[in-house]
């Protein structure tokens, strides 16, 4: 560091000059009487007794001794006589500007780009300053000294974050901010979106997204909430399908995030079209989709979700539709696969013959859900079972304003129960709440009741050994037909005795099923309030059930009394 040397000889021939000058000024002053030192003409001057060239001769005088002071000071300097404290003062002060004109550079990254990675990555990064700090955040907030963190090694980042760090030289400048995005361990997607499936810039193509995910080894795909996705597609990997998250993808809210299907030809009820198909058995119990809904599209067989060929996923939250055509499905479940739905609801949409849920050759365990018919005029079912095992509890199964309109229909079903459910035929010409083929499922706590405006019954046991395996606290409404039709005797069984068995009109009870505590309600259910059982409505008390069916319909816990039906009252 070098600093000019003042030029000492010229600085003293000014002060010598102001000296003479401040000697005529004194001599002035004596010859008009005014005193002899420059203390008496300054009293003087306050008192106003001087005139006004005594004052210019005064101030003149003061001018001059200042500047011999401060020529003595810089002479001092220039011969070395600063003192240890005023060289101290000075270095720092040089140090100060020196360091404010250092310009710092931004860091450089190493190590992973930005972009989604299935586990955790570890970036470095250095400044070409050496002077230089680093200071960086992961929370989006701007890195700044005292508030980010100081920059001591390798930066691991374990979960989604920006990487946002910056170079600065204390007490001096800063360097711009560098920024890097990496997600982990999850793809983004959103609708018209056009990035790599970070959270900050997600894929627009979900097709595109589910194959990045399966190739990188994602185990999470987040849709944004209000997105849809256009296109039949296929899961037969363990993936997360998540909806309903916001902007950032650090948060759900309160809306889904939709897949709607295409138009398919040549469907048929064991190939049918659909928003969304999950098959194969890799497709296990590692797939969960939540807060999606499916709608179907244009095909003979529409349907919004389609699980099949050993698939064992978890549905929760979602909505699914059929699509417009012969036969429309909310979910149709097939070959093999075994689902469980949980708090979803699931409608066959605009076929002319529409389920809720249609399961063929699988199981599938359904709680706290709605499985509605549709708006299918020739037929509509809530659910339809075949050579199949269903366990529904907590659950609405209803039909509708069809010819033929079933809220539950088993054919050729074992292992299957329906507990703590409602379950109501449609209005059409034929209506039961539950349709019995050669099968015997559990039937407890529930709510049956049809409102046909011809053939109107709780329960038809159709042909074969067909009776319930248990029919217990069961509260039968609407039913003008009778509560329980046998159809191979032709006997409809229209009341209940004393202890809570069926009984025909001569007072006899059919020999299967051996119906107890159950009851005649005297209140209606309708499609409008979604089935709900009225508060005002006079119930026996159900028995305490385990599992899904302490939990009713709305997600609450059920208490003591314990309530029949989907609902808790």
């Amino acid at each position: 560091m070098f600093h000019a040397r003042p030029n000492y000889a010229s600085r003293t021939r000014s002060i010598r000059g102001a000296t003479t000058t401040a000697l005529i000024v004194v001599m002035v002053l004596s010859q008009a009487g005014c005193g002899s030192s420059l203390d008496a003409a300054s009293s003087r001057r306050k008192s106003g007794a001087v005139t006004e060239l005594e004052a210019q001769a005064l101030a003149d005088a003061r001018a001059a001794e200042a500047a011999a002071a401060a020529a003595a000071a810089e002479a001092a300097a220039g011969t070395g006589a600063m003192t240890e404290e005023e060289k101290a003062a000075a270095e720092r002060q040089a140090e100060a500007e020196r360091i404010a004109a250092i310009d710092v550079p931004p860091p450089i990254l190493s190590g992973p780009p930005q972009g989604v990675y299935a586990a955790g990555v570890t970036v470095s990064a250095s400044v070409q300053q050496a002077e230089a700090r680093l200071v960086y955040t992961l929370d989006g907030s701007a890195p700044v000294p005292g508030k980010g963190e100081e920059y001591t090694g390798p930066v691991s980042i374990p979960a989604s974050a920006v990487l946002r760090i910056a170079a600065y030289v204390p007490g001096g400048k800063a360097s711009r901010t560098v920024s890097a995005e990496y997600t982990i361990g999850e793809i983004c997607a959103a609708s018209g979106a056009s990035g790599d499936g970070r959270r900050g810039a997600p894929m627009g193509d979900l097709a595109a997204a589910l194959e990045k995910a399966v190739a990188l080894g994602l185990p999470v795909v987040k849709l944004a909430a209000g997105s849809t996705f256009a296109g039949s597609l296929d899961i037969g990997a363990p993936i997360d399908l998540s909806g309903g998250w916001n902007r950032g993808f650090s948060a759900r809210t309160g809306e889904r995030s939709a897949i709607v299907g295409r138009e398919f030809d040549g469907t048929t009820k064991k190939a049918p079209g659909y928003a969304l198909r999950v098959s194969g058995a890799k497709a296990n119990s590692g797939v969960r989709i939540e807060r999606v809904e499916f709608r179907g599209g244009s095909a003979s067989y529409s349907a919004g979700l389609v699980v099949a060929d050993g698939a064992t996923p978890s549905l929760v939250d979602c909505r699914a539709f059929g699509g417009d055509g012969s036969y429309g499905y909310g979910a149709a479940v097939l070959s093999g696969a075994a689902p469980s739905f949980r708090s979803c609801r699931l409608s066959g949409g605009d076929g002319a013959t529409s389920y809720g849920l249609s399961v063929d050759s699988a199981r599938a365990t359904v709680a706290s859900s709605f499985l509605l018919a549709g708006a299918g005029a020739v037929g509509g079912y809530g659910l339809s079972a075949t050579d199949a095992a269903v366990k529904a509890s907590s659950t609405v199964l209803a039909g509708n304003a069809a010819n033929v309109s079933y809220g539950a229909a088993f054919y050729n079903c074992e292992e299957s129960s329906l507990e703590s459910c409602t379950a109501v035929g449609g209005s059409g010409k034929e209506s039961a709440g539950v349709f019995i083929s050669a099968c015997n499922p559990a039937i407890e706590d529930c709510i049956v009741g049809a409102f046909g405006a011809a053939k109107s019954y709780g329960i038809i046991d159709n042909y074969g050994d067909s009776a319930p395996a248990r029919l217990s606290s069961v509260v039968f409404v609407g039913c003008s037909g009778g509560l329980y039709y046998d159809a191979d005797t032709k006997i409809a069984y229209a009341a209940v005795s004393a202890t809570g068995g069926l009984a025909a009109p001569d007072g006899s009870a059919p020999a299967k099923p051996k119906a107890t505590a159950c009851a005649v309600g005297d209140f209606t259910l309708s499609a409008a309030d979604d089935y709900a059982t009225p508060r005002s409505a006079a119930m026996p008390q159900g028995k305490p059930l385990a599992g899904a069916a302490a939990i009713d319909v709305t997600g609450k816990a059920r208490t003591a009394p314990w309530t029949i039906g989907a609902y808790e009252l």
